[in-house]
């Protein structure tokens, strides 16, 4: 009887251990979900930053084409 008590024991502390080990496994699994979002977000701020950008330095460069040309002239 005591050696069946034993084994219980065991079995039932490996079973805390493992599920102990499922939540935290969960819990950075979200966090890690979390931080990707999160960096996609950065990413794609940062793409329409980059874009916008873009736009106003082809605007000056039309610009200053536009200067160059007529002061050829």
């Amino acid at each position: 009887m005591c050696k069946t008590m034993e084994t219980m024991d065991i079995l039932e502390g490996k079973i805390k251990e493992a599920l102990s080990r499922k939540t935290r496994l969960e819990v950075e699994h979200k966090n890690l979900l979390e931080e990707v979002s999160k960096l996609r977000d950065s990413v794609k701020r940062l793409e329409k930053e980059r874009d916008e950008i873009k736009q106003k330095l082809d605007r000056v460069i039309e610009k200053v084409e536009i200067y160059l040309s007529r002061s050829e002239a």
